[in-house]
């Protein structure tokens, strides 16, 4: 009774911490990079990163582009802890049995009915770059939660943290200022294949029973002793699948001398993978800079071709060469074409986007000023036109009033010259008169 009362408490235990370890992946905010082993042989790494402020958030998206670089498959991921995203990366089978998906776990051992999977890794304040997993986010006191499933009916055995044997997962606790170790070694039974084998042996078993019935009940001693041949290389049949399935037994349960000279091929293959995968980054990255560089040059070529044609727009108009209308037209259009470049481009320095602003604004104060000169000149053209209507008023009424002040002038002459003579006859008497006193 009491050993039924135990064994009931376990199971409730392991449901309880399948439970909880399920709900801490889901809620997970932070840094969480789990590496998934399916049934055929082929990983899968998943990389969650979350973060709950903006800055990290920022921070987060070129962790993400920098996966994207690296054949990652990115999704976006949103959750009550804050926003991040998730990097994921499957491997097959054969790629699986030439290096690791993670670089941590590795495969020793795949056969027909086995595999055996193994990590001696130790975790230092390097790792996470080595591994090229980004940025480090600390949750919980932890700057990285390492985790790895197994397919279930997986015999395992590690130093894990955390362990949801139930589930074959197995997590470990990660932070850079305390190394630790991560040991693990696991066994995957292909069932299906074992379920194949054990067929075939009783498949072989019931062959060589059926032929013993018909050997006994045969007459001819030559076909008998043929028969019996024939169950003796029959009954071979079994004992080579059963031979084989101890020696895969013995292989998929020890980490044997040729299982270390095989994880260290897979590391020597992981290390000319990334030395590749840094040189196709860094001929991405100068391809880009080439390219960017080129469109810059155009960018600026361009700008300089309009400066150019909005100073001889100005030129030619100051000079009477183009209309206004003309010059208006112009200058709106390269104001168009330089906002259109303006919102094509993109990566432009800050300094080329205030060359092309400023570039705007002189076409815009083109086109805006030849507009005001226009109706400066529509309103002297209508200044010019009353004053000459009034010239013409005014000579109208000049000669309506022409025989009058005629008229008056002569009265005014003859005025003046009775005047001038009585002056005259003055100036002879006192003439006279002085001369008689002289005498």
């Amino acid at each position: 009774m009491h050993v039924e009362r135990e064994d009931f408490m376990k199971t409730y235990l392991k449901l309880g911490l399948t439970v909880l370890l399920i709900a801490a992946f889901c809620l997970l905010s932070g840094f969480r990079a789990q590496t998934i082993i399916h049934d055929d042989g082929s990983e899968t790494q998943d990389v969650l990163k979350v973060s709950e402020s903006a800055s990290g958030q920022k921070k987060l998206r070129a962790d993400a582009d920098e996966f994207q670089k690296r054949n990652y498959t990115i999704m976006d991921y949103d959750n009550d802890n804050g926003k991040g995203f998730r990097a994921m990366k499957t491997i097959t089978k054969d790629g699986a049995n030439r290096s690791s998906v993670d670089r941590v776990v590795h495969k020793t051992h795949d056969g027909f009915f086995c595999s055996t999977y193994y990590i001696d890794y130790n975790f230092t304040a390097d790792s996470i770059k080595e591994l090229r997993l980004g940025m480090p986010i600390e949750e919980n006191g932890a700057d990285l939660e390492y985790i790895v499933s197994f397919p279930s009916g997986t015999n395992v055995k590690s130093n894990a943290s955390k362990a949801d044997d139930q589930g074959s997962t197995y997590m470990w606790s990660l932070n850079n200022s305390s190394p630790s170790k991560i040991s693990l070694q696991a066994t995957v039974w292909h069932k299906l294949a074992i379920y194949v084998a054990l067929f075939a042996i009783a498949a072989i078993l019931l062959f060589v029973i059926i032929m013993e019935i018909r050997r006994r009940n045969t007459i001819s001693w030559k076909r008998a002793a043929h028969m019996r041949r024939v169950e003796i290389l029959a009954l071979l049949l079994p004992l080579i699948i059963f031979g084989y399935m101890g020696y895969e037994y013995y292989t998929g349960t020890h980490i044997t001398s040729d299982a270390l000279a095989k994880v260290s091929q897979q590391k020597q293959e992981e290390l000319l993978e990334s030395r590749e995968e840094d040189k196709k980054l860094h001929d991405a990255d100068t391809k880009k800079q080439r390219s960017d560089e080129l469109s810059m040059s155009k960018i600026r070529s361009k700008t300089l071709e309009l400066s150019s044609a909005l100073r001889d727009l100005n030129r030619n108009y100051q000079s009477g060469r183009i209309s206004r209308s003309g010059a208006r037209s112009e200058a709106a259009s390269v104001a168009s074409q330089v906002q259109e470049m303006l919102d094509s481009s993109k990566g432009l320095s800050q300094a080329d986007r205030d060359e092309l602003l400023h570039l705007i604004e002189e076409a815009e104060s083109l086109a805006s000023e030849q507009s005001s000169s226009s109706q400066e000149e529509v309103r002297s053209a209508v200044s010019d036109e009353q004053r000459r209507a009034d010239a013409i008023a005014s000579d109208t009424t000049a000669a309506a009033s022409g025989p009058d002040s005629r008229e008056a002038d002569t009265v005014r002459g003859d005025s003046a010259s009775s005047k001038t003579d009585r002056t005259a006859d003055n100036n002879k008497s006192k003439a006279a008169e002085k001369a008689k006193s002289d005498k």
